[in-house]
């Protein structure tokens, strides 16, 4: 698949055992600078999330895989496809800041998209902030269509602009090379 560098990735379930890594992520404020909640101070809290994440698979709502490189098995991030109803799911992904712009969100999300089609689903949306620029171009890239921007409450009384973006499902792959 372009886009991803010659270190290619795999994508297992998602598992507590990864929440070491998610907290890698999740607290750092810059990589959560896009997110919907703050950078998490302690790995509890980080633990806490992936609790309840697994929560969400157990009822079948969402699936999280974690994304790896190939041969070193290092976390690169988490991508999922969440609000699972059997026709449509959101998709999310959160990529280690040091492995951006290498390709490996791109990878990883073209790959979410491909088990939802697998699943059987016929569209899957993205919302990201509107000052996402790097996600902006990932939905692009993957042949996301604009549907609408509008304020959202992304958390007790913050509002954050949101562009709201969809992928049908086509005959043939979607995925712009």
């Amino acid at each position: 698949m372009s886009g991803v560098e010659e270190t290619r990735i795999d994508l297992s379930p998602f598992s507590l055992t990864d929440a070491s890594g998610l907290f890698l992520i999740r607290g750092d404020e810059e990589a959560m600078r896009h997110w919907d909640w703050p950078a998490d101070k302690t790995l509890d809290e980080t633990r806490r999330a992936a609790e309840h994440m697994l929560r969400d698979v157990e009822t079948g709502t969402a699936r999280y895989w974690t994304v790896r490189t190939s041969e070193t098995r290092l976390f690169i991030g988490v991508v999922d496809l969440s609000e699972i109803d059997g026709r449509s799911a959101d998709l999310g992904f959160m990529i280690c800041r040091d492995h951006w712009g290498r390709g490996f969100a791109f990878g990883a999300a073209a790959l979410a998209v491909l088990n939802g089609w697998a699943m059987g689903l016929g569209e899957i949306r993205a919302r990201i902030h509107a000052d996402n620029v790097r996600s902006r171009r990932l939905l692009a890239r993957l042949a996301f269509s604009f549907k609408e921007m509008r304020d959202v409450e992304i958390r007790p009384g913050v509002v954050k602009a949101c562009e709201f973006y969809a992928l049908r499902r086509q005959g043939s792959s979607s995925l712009s090379q």
